[in-house]
């Protein structure tokens, strides 16, 4: 089993980017965007250096410090062609305007006439042997993007490349999630997936991410047609083989076409197979530790009575249940401060047969059999995702903290198959139902 909590190998170079950079155009189709700049890696087409017009030009960092953010660039010679008559780095308005750059001499803002780029230009003589250093400086903390850079040389020769630089740059994000209405789309309460590796390949060369801990990824890449695509097999220490071995799905690769700063989603859903999970748990191919509803109801109880022989105190179940209520977006468990004891207890004791109910008490039962340990041995990531599919089946639902409300199923043959799962699950007999 490759766990989640394990370190991921990440290929090529690693960035911290902002999903939608200020000025950037943005697609939406299929694209859930992280809430943040500093959410995951995200991995560049673009190398750490590039041969533009014969110099090789090589991005030396991004620093940030004292306030300010600056990418600086080596530019060498390779001993053919003319010498170089001026280098231009792209400047885009998500940037703001340079603070600072050196060196300062021959340096002008401009756009280009011969290449059209808005950039910094530096007019400073440099022959096919030698090497120069150029920073620019901007304030504030700017994120690391892609952008254009020239290369010009004295017999008025001259080509452009794609470079690291700021804030701009297109995107390829999207997500890997649990799609329970099996409609290919990410709804507003379906979970991510996380730790499953997903690639992207130019036709010539590829790289990798992980998905985060909401499912999502983040590829900088220059402009171009991309294929996307999760695989069954990898080599990384990630939910790829599980992934494939219990869950069905529509697509597994997309093809991708982004131009000039721009964002394109590209999502993969993936729906449990609740009955080939469950007969791996009754074959013992899957070993679960879960208890079950007796076990927790009456666990509640001592708790709640402060019973000495109690196995968890009424702090221990307190937080596991505030555990509980973080599972999921939206969770349907959310439970009033200082009454979460009593409100799960009451759900369990709940004797109404219908399937809302029978759902809804094993699925607190298995989400209180995780956070307390008690889960599929070797398989915690699976065991979350069957919890993220259970809580869309049982429907959303954002009630007022302490107070509990019905909640539609969505799909009658979905919510009994999650009944019987996480019964199996919670260590049930006679094919998954409840234990009472």
């Amino acid at each position: 089993m490759k766990s989640l909590q394990q370190t991921v190998a990440w290929l090529g170079v690693i960035v911290m980017i902002a999903l939608v950079a200020p000025g950037c155009s943005t697609d939406q189709n299929d694209l859930v965007a992280p809430a943040s700049e500093n959410v995951g890696p995200a991995l560049g087409f673009i190398a750490d250096q590039s041969v533009i017009n014969n110099y090789n030009v090589h991005f030396d960092g991004r620093v940030v410090a004292g306030g300010n953010t600056t990418f600086t660039y080596t530019v060498s010679g390779t001993g053919v062609g003319s010498s170089m008559s001026h280098f231009t780095v792209e400047l885009p308005g998500c940037a703001g305007a340079p603070a600072s750059f050196s060196p300062t001499s021959g340096a002008n803002i401009n756009t280009n006439q011969t290449s059209g780029i808005y950039g910094l230009e530096w007019h400073t003589n440099l022959s096919n042997n030698e090497s120069r250093t150029y920073a620019v400086t901007f304030a504030g903390n700017v994120a690391l993007g892609i952008v254009r850079a020239e290369v010009k040389t004295e017999g008025g020769s001259w080509a452009t490349g794609y470079v690291f630089g700021p804030c701009a740059g297109s995107h390829v994000a999207g997500s890997v999630f649990v799609d329970a209405d099996n409609n290919g789309v990410r709804g507003v309460a379906e979970g991510g997936i996380s730790n499953v590796t997903v690639a992207i390949s130019d036709g010539t060369t590829s790289q990798t991410a992980t998905t985060d801990a909401s499912g999502n990824y983040d590829f900088l890449v220059g402009p171009g047609t991309y294929t996307v695509s999760v695989a069954a097999f990898t080599p990384a220490n990630d939910f790829n083989e599980d992934l494939f071995a219990s869950f069905a799905y529509d697509v597994t690769s997309r093809s991708v076409t982004v131009g000039a700063n721009e964002v394109v989603g590209a999502s993969f859903g993936f729906e449990p197979k609740s009955d080939k999970i469950e007969a791996d748990l009754e074959a013992g191919i899957l070993v679960s530790t879960g208890k079950p509803t007796r076990y927790w109801k009456s666990a509640l109880q001592s708790a709640l009575r402060g019973s000495k022989n109690a196995p968890y105190t009424a702090a221990q179940m307190t937080a596991f249940l505030q555990q509980i209520e973080t599972i999921g977006n939206p969770d349907p468990f959310q439970f009033g401060a200082g009454t979460e004891i009593a409100e799960a207890l009451a759900i369990l004791n709940d004797n109404h047969k219908d399937l809302e109910t029978r759902l809804r008490k094993e699925l607190l039962t298995s989400e209180l059999n995780f956070v307390a340990g008690n889960s599929i041995v070797g398989e915690t990531d699976l065991h979350l995702v069957i919890l993220l599919w259970a809580e869309e089946v049982l429907g959303a639902s954002t009630p007022p903290a302490g107070v509990i409300v019905p909640m539609a199923i969505r799909d009658i043959s979905d919510g009994t198959n999650a009944t019987g799962l996480l019964g199996t699950l919670n260590g049930s007999t006679g094919g998954g139902g409840t234990d009472e």
